[in-house]
């Protein structure tokens, strides 16, 4: 197999043309020999055993290339859900079946192959739940058109469908269609000369993430899943001074908590918060992220992430709602980030205006496809906070847990 870590025997390196100079380039060259010797020694051992022709070998990838690779002329690549990220070359090789080669060019997936080859094998499926795939097997056979209707992807700022004709990417606040017949290379955007199949890809694809219930990071979440704010017991304040040096572009985040709690793509991250009557309005978010200090901090809403309920990006640092000290139940889709562990959480603060922020939080958690939740900040106990010196943008940082009782005489508990 060709993957990270790139590594490969001296005697493959050797194999490589002396014209390829880059180190990394000459490695993955000599994987991907390796790779094919192996195919060959396999191959060879079914004949010396005679079971060539009754054995279906199948060769494919599971995504496009990485930039050492190529996926000339399509756009993208891995980790993307561009063309060139999702589409890969696959061969079926089956004496036994004594069928004529040919290419086809239907819709077939990684998630097909399992009901395929069982019906290749003459066998039935086992008693199961419902299967995302379909058994293309007879389509292949016959050369006739795929069964498979469309693939769908979710991927940070974007989910995508696939179609046999078109391909059809889904951001914040806008779409790109493309129609895969004429430029499967996805270079002409044409959403505003098909407005009518945008609006059949999008039922499509929102049939998609219900049937999933995929908690999407990168659309508003749905109000059904809205809550009252209700802050009690201990509060979590944070004050931090911004400086009249601190611009727009300086940032400053606040860790508080910590969590080992795994997180899945249905799940949905939602707390209440506040700010004092006489903080600076806004300009802070709270967000999950990981890293050790302010120069490595990776924060999990980004551009394009992370949309509330209300339909508002969090690292544009929406103020809450309502008056001044008005508390705001606020919900975000975690699906972007599913599945694996939020270690660290924190408010981020930006600079532009000088004077102080006083910022309340509370009831930070998890909450579960099946109603269950998993707290990250209930209380002081929850707190995980390292000191934070003072600079020339931002200074006088403090973290506590303070009761609700002193924090709730100046605050309004609504919506």
């Amino acid at each position: 197999i060709v993957h990270d870590p790139l590594q490969a025997k001296d005697s493959d390196l050797l194999a490589v043309d002396a014209s390829v100079g880059d180190e990394t380039k000459r490695t993955y060259e000599a994987m991907v020999r390796a790779m094919d010797k192996n195919v060959a020694r396999i191959l060879t051992e079914l004949e010396k055993n005679q079971l060539r022709d009754n054995t279906i070998v199948l060769f494919s990838s599971d995504n496009g290339a990485t930039p050492n690779g190529s996926n000339r002329p399509l756009r993208g690549g891995k980790h993307s859900v561009w063309e060139g990220g999702t589409r890969v070359p696959t061969v079926v090789h089956w004496p036994g079946a004594k069928l004529e080669q040919h290419t086809w060019t239907g819709l077939c997936g990684a998630m097909d192959l399992m009901p395929t080859l069982i019906s290749m094998a003459g066998l039935s499926m086992p008693e199961t739940r419902p299967l995302d795939g379909k058994n293309i097997w007879p389509a292949l056979r016959e050369s006739a058109s795929s069964p498979v209707d469309s693939y769908y992807w979710v991927w940070h700022d974007r989910d995508a469908i696939r179609t046999a004709d078109w391909r059809m990417h889904r951001f914040s606040h806008r779409v790109e269609l493309y129609n895969m017949q004429a430029d499967p290379n996805e270079t002409t955007e044409v959403s505003e000369k098909h407005p009518e199949m945008v609006r059949l890809l999008t039922q499509k694809m929102d049939a998609w993430s219900q049937s999933l219930n995929a908690a999407l990071s990168h659309l508003p979440v749905p109000k059904a899943v809205d809550a009252e704010p209700n802050p009690e017991g201990e509060i979590l304040e944070v004050k931090v001074t911004v400086s009249p040096t601190a611009l727009t572009k300086h940032t400053l985040v606040v860790p508080f908590a910590s969590s080992m709690v795994t997180q899945y793509a249905s799940d949905y991250i939602e707390f209440d918060i506040a700010r004092s009557p006489d903080s600076l309005e806004s300009g802070f978010f709270y967000t999950p992220f990981k890293g050790n200090d302010q120069a490595s901090f990776s924060l999990t809403f980004r551009r394009g992430e992370g949309l509330d309920q209300f339909g508002r990006e969090q690292i544009n640092a929406p103020a809450p709602q309502g008056a001044p000290g008005t508390w705001e139940h606020r919900v975000i889709g975690l699906c972007s980030s599913a599945p694996g562990i939020l270690p660290r959480h924190g408010l981020v603060f930006r600079g532009g205006k000088p004077g102080i922020y006083t910022v309340y939080l509370d009831n930070l958690r998890i909450r579960h496809q099946d109603g269950s939740n998993s707290p990250i900040w209930t209380n002081g106990k929850d707190t995980r906070s390292p000191r934070i010196e003072d600079s020339t943008l931002f200074s006088g940082v403090s973290v506590r847990a303070v009761p609700a009782s002193a924090v709730l005489r100046n605050t309004v508990q609504a919506k």
